[in-house]
């Protein structure tokens, strides 16, 4: 009894003392979301950016936190947000189904080579360069599967920055935005089939929204295309979470094995994110239909609140200054390495398809 009561006002506490930055996080987020339809109405132009209440939460965010900033009495609500989009990653399983790459039949053998070899060039590049195995956690996962999404995915298991996040997000919109406008023009020059620029966009593009709008802006038989290669493409994102987590982990194995003379296995084992797992059991429970679409449905809503919940404290988390410290290097890699796997999928789909 004497042990509940002194846990009790300590639990309050810490209740009381997150609630001002929830509130915050609330507000942001709720306003986001019904902001960005609207402002997507405005013009045209705005809805070419395909923009979502995810990223409209990160930049409002990022804007609060760099002009008037955000008290040190916000601090304990916005910490408790990883928390809710860890949640949401084990919740996003719900879109996935291994039993959808077999249904890609062989092309999902040459999506799946694209990926992992892309995402093991980043990863090796980013060690090379000396950046931290987070931001190149972050950066291999957002330009090798589905960009954004993939990031999201990634970083809790990684223990990423938020600004690694921010960064690896800016990267892959940029990249994203670009490749809107020069795919469509490539695959005219090229005089490209509906059928070779779909696979083209689908495997290039890394955005699941830029690749419906680039292979649409070419023809309605490319964009949908494009949307079944880009399935392809997205499914494979728990095993390339899977393979990036256990890198990053044994690399923090090898630090600490050589400081404090522990088995590296073991340093793996503890560090690897549980949560990750729970990703995998929710993803093989749709696959073999355990959740009705229904179920499914009010999953996926409850996963984006989480998310946006997330993103919103990514934003007021993020300095510019953290941001810029990164340096340039990893947004050359990124944009090299990306424009290479769109260059490769590119020469593939001349030989191979009409």
């Amino acid at each position: 009894m004497a042990s509940c009561e002194r846990h009790e006002p300590s639990f309050v506490r810490k209740s009381l003392s997150a609630l001002p930055g929830i509130l915050l996080l609330t507000g942001v987020a709720v306003f986001s979301w019904f902001i960005t339809p609207r402002l997507i109405a405005l013009h045209p132009f705005m809805k070419s950016l395909n923009l979502s209440d995810f990223i409209v939460a990160i930049i409002l965010g990022m804007v609060i936190c760099n002009t008037v900033g955000v008290h040190a009495v916000f601090r304990d609500g916005l910490r408790f947000s990883a928390t809710l989009t860890k949640t949401g990653i084990v919740v996003m399983g719900c879109k996935y189904s291994f039993a959808g790459l077999i249904k890609t039949g062989s092309e999902a053998i040459i999506i799946s080579l694209f990926l992992f070899t892309s995402a093991i060039i980043l990863m090796w590049l980013s060690r090379r360069l000396s950046m931290s195995p987070s931001l190149g956690a972050c950066l291999a996962a957002g330009l090798s599967i589905c960009g954004v999404s993939a990031c999201v995915a990634i970083a809790p298991a990684v223990r990423a920055k938020n600004e690694d996040i921010a960064y690896t997000i800016a990267v892959v919109l940029m990249f994203g935005l670009l490749a809107l406008f020069i795919f469509p023009f490539i695959g005219h020059w090229l005089d490209l089939s509906p059928n070779q620029f779909g696979a083209f966009a689908g495997v290039g593009i890394v955005n699941s929204a830029q690749v419906l709008a680039a292979g649409f802006a070419f023809s309605n038989d490319a964009g949908i295309v494009a949307g079944v290669y880009n399935i392809g493409r997205v499914i494979c994102l728990p095993l390339v979470v899977l393979m990036l987590a256990i890198m990053v982990a044994a690399e923090d194995a090898k630090v600490h094995s050589q400081l404090a003379n522990t088995s590296k296995m073991r340093i793996i084992l503890d560090k690897f994110p549980v949560f990750v797992l729970g990703f995998l059991a929710v993803v093989l429970l749709n696959t073999f239909g355990f959740m009705s679409k229904e179920e499914a449905k009010m999953a996926g809503n409850f996963m984006n609140w989480c998310f946006l919940l997330g993103f919103s404290s990514i934003g007021l988390t993020t300095h510019l200054s953290d941001i810029k410290a990164a340096g340039l290097s990893g947004a050359l890699i990124g944009f090299c390495v990306a424009s290479v796997k769109a260059g490769l999928a590119l020469l593939v789909v001349l030989c191979f398809l009409q």
